[in-house]
């Protein structure tokens, strides 16, 4: 039985290292670059090593072409097999609804599921992706906007923010950890779906 209620030793590790490293480096000046990806780079101050923050920013542009295509099984490759995920959606378990996913299995469910929603036109874009790296681990953020058309009708134009937590690993950088979210309204306790980058 899966229980994704309890991280694993990595995952915890990870998380802690994902919100110290933007803490610390939050104040810092960013260098803004355009590399031969689909989406523009910042590449702040108190990265270590610029050329392999364009390798992490690399590998995410590698996952966006895989999404494109729904080609599931090289959208795993770029996860840990342990991966823990807060996504949009709550992760179904035996026990019911939880808050987050744990490992390959309920991770690659959780996209077949997400998949199976959407009619052909499904499309995901990022806005500015922010690299943080120091030795073999690296933070990474930006706003994503998910188009498409739900089976049914509706069609879904919104902005979430995501977080990912990354570590190189045999030459190669995979996600320990990813959190997707939106903001929302605690008066109300309405999610902020319509909320986008400035100018948008």
């Amino acid at each position: 039985m899966i229980k994704p209620t309890i991280p694993s030793n990595r995952a915890k590790l990870g998380i802690a290292l994902l919100f110290a490293s933007v803490f610390n480096a939050s104040s810092l000046p960013a260098q803004e670059t355009a590399p031969e990806l689909p989406f523009e780079v910042i590449v702040p101050a108190a990265t270590e090593d610029h050329a392999a923050a364009y390798d992490v920013a690399a590998a995410r542009a590698a996952w966006l072409e895989a999404f494109a295509s729904q080609d599931l099984d090289q959208m795993m490759s770029f996860y840990v097999d342990d991966i823990f995920s807060y996504d949009l959606m709550a992760a179904p378990t035996d026990a019911g609804l939880e808050m987050a996913f744990e490992g390959e299995a309920i991770w690659r469910q959780n996209w077949v599921t997400f998949f199976g929603m959407f009619a052909d036109d499904l499309v995901i874009s990022i806005e500015d992706l922010t690299v943080y790296q120091k030795g073999d681990l690296a933070t990474v953020y930006g706003l994503t906007r998910l188009e498409g058309t739900i089976e049914g009708g509706l069609y879904v134009d919104m902005w979430v923010r995501e977080t990912n937590l990354l570590q190189r690993i045999d030459g190669r950088w995979l996600v320990l950890h990813d959190h997707v979210s939106v903001p929302f309204d605690f008066a109300t306790g309405q999610a902020l779906m319509g909320l986008g980058p400035v100018g948008n």
